[in-house]
């Protein structure tokens, strides 16, 4: 019997192309849906946008408020940092973990691993998208017998086996600009929905749920590669031709007629949630957190460019598009005879199992010692961590010189713009905290945040003193965005509602009291009238 509390989470669907296409008629479940059904736009919190995009949900508060930044660490002492494949939990368990109150069924929540207080089962890391993905369930053998009934997701094809016995999955992501692989990717997602949407059925009439939570990866992956496709992009007019149709169309239209399979099976006050925590849009954050941030303050700690450019002031030459190979590799022969000596390279990365191989960022590691500042990979702002002498490690900067040096990154950075257009690159740079001994939990590791103009995607950047950086291939066309949207339907909520001012945890909150659970004293959220 299905469970009456549904949960189905389309992972970063864009609120304005759902928007969009169901008024277009491209969407026919989704519209009839929304017509039967209260609907909003939700706002997750700006920082972290991509790290805390679920974990806001799952937690239902902000990251100051559970104390957790996403799923990586920094050891300060060691410039050790860390990614973990799944979210810490550290002070809160998500919202789901309600004991003996309620039966559940969890099934691909992105970044969550097995936790305790979940009277049900857990299905987790079949396919989610995310760089390392855990793959393990509750009770242990439930992956298996999915598996052998309906196959493993087709896109993960890199399994890597721990010591304790856990499994990662992980996938290369295909070249923006090699169709071939593009289609293939586009075809293998499609299949997985099928599989996905197989596998949830399943889940509905294996037990009798008080509370059913599953989540669609594939429109988050076809976001990713297939913006440039189907939005507005630099790359856009250059490569869309090439493709003879709109991929991440045709991976919701997918989804679209199979949510219309499962809903019909769910009686008819069922309460039914479809929901994503967060968006998509142009991708304006990769190549500026992940390779000309790094380069940036490589260059102004330590005079050298590990990656070859220009001199500020000359011309940028015309994008390429005949690249092939995988992001990182064309970034890494771009390196200057310096960087070759320096960074650690990533194929090093690769043979110690380093999940950030892939990352610019994570290359300058060994040289972190060594720099003024430098960034920690992220998945959203820049993240400048100051090497501060006594804190960081033995080097670095005199700690009486912290807020000078803070005021000098500042500085650096603002004079940073596109070379095409002449515009500042740089929105605005938050201090975390104003000495380097303020390492309060509710704060990030990082000692300077800097965030990006969301409206400018460019391929090159350039620094009145320290030169061109790039330009280089596009790595993902479509990043994360903050707004995401709720569709609620079922006794209670008013059909054709919409309503505005909806936060993430307010979705939280509203699924608790439609389980009739008491909300938890850190959930920030108040229940959708």
């Amino acid at each position: 019997m299905p469970a009456p509390v549904i949960a189905i989470g389309l992972d970063a669907l864009a609120p304005g192309l759902l928007e969009a296409w169901t008024a277009e008629g491209k969407l026919p479940t989704m519209a009839k849906l929304m017509a039967q059904s209260l609907y909003a736009r939700q706002r997750n919190f700006g920082l972290y946008r991509t790290e805390n995009s679920w974990l806001t949900l799952l937690h239902g508060c902000s990251a100051e408020t559970s104390h957790e930044w996403g799923h990586q660490d920094y050891d300060e002492g060691n410039y050790e940092f860390t990614e973990r494949a799944s979210y810490a939990f550290k002070r809160y368990p998500p919202f789901y973990a309600l004991g003996d109150q309620k039966r559940v069924a969890v099934f691909d929540v992105p970044l969550t691993g097995l936790v305790e207080g979940v009277n049900g089962v857990q299905l987790l890391g079949w396919g989610t998208e995310v760089n390392q993905i855990l793959r393990e369930s509750s009770p242990p053998d439930l992956m298996a017998r999915m598996i052998e009934r309906h196959g493993r997701h087709p896109l993960y094809d890199t399994i890597t086996n721990a010591d304790d016995g856990t499994e990662t999955l992980s996938y290369r992501i295909p070249c923006l600009y090699d169709m071939d692989a593009q289609r293939a990717t586009r075809d293998k997602l499609i299949a997985a929905t099928h599989q996905r949407t197989a596998m949830i059925r399943d889940l509905m009439w294996q037990g009798r749920w008080d509370f059913l939570m599953a989540v669609y990866a594939e429109i988050h992956t076809a976001g990713h590669m297939f913006w440039h496709l189907s939005q507005p992009h630099p790359l856009h007019d250059a490569v869309q031709p090439l493709a003879g149709g709109d991929f991440l169309l045709d991976i919701m239209q997918a989804i679209d007629a199979d949510l219309a399979l499962l809903i019909d099976e769910m009686p008819e006050d069922t309460q039914l949630f479809l929901f994503s925590p967060h968006g998509m849009q142009a991708n304006s954050i990769d190549l500026y957190s992940m390779f000309f941030l790094p380069e940036l303050l490589y260059r102004w700690s330590t005079g050298e460019a590990a990656f070859r450019g220009r001199a500020s002031g000359g011309a940028v030459p015309a994008p390429q598009l005949d690249f092939r190979r995988h992001w990182s590799e064309e970034i890494w022969d771009l390196r200057s005879a310096h960087g070759d000596a320096v960074l650690e390279s990533p194929a090093e990365q690769e043979a110690r199992r380093d999940p950030l191989d892939w990352d610019p960022g994570n290359w300058y590691r060994r040289v972190w010692p060594m720099m003024r500042a430098f960034t920690m990979p992220g998945y959203s702002e820049g993240l400048i961590r100051v090497n501060v002498a006594g804190r960081d490690g033995p080097d670095g900067i005199d700690p009486a010189d912290f807020d000078k040096v803070c005021g000098e990154i500042e500085q650096l950075v603002s004079e940073v713009v596109d070379p095409r257009t002449g515009r500042a690159v740089v929105e605005q740079v938050l201090r975390v905290r104003s000495t380097p001994w303020e390492d309060a939990a509710d704060r990030s590791p990082a000692d300077l945040m800097v965030l990006w103009h969301d409206d400018l995607t460019a391929d090159s950047v350039q620094h009145p003193h320290l030169g061109q950086i790039g330009p280089i291939p596009y790595f993902r066309s479509g990043g994360h965005a903050t707004e995401g949207f709720v569709i609620a339907r079922g006794p209670g909520f008013t059909p054709g509602l919409r309503l505005d001012g909806i936060s993430t945890p307010d979705v939280t909150a509203t699924i608790l009291e439609r389980l009739g659970v008491a909300r938890p004293d850190h959930v920030e959220g108040r229940p959708i009238a």
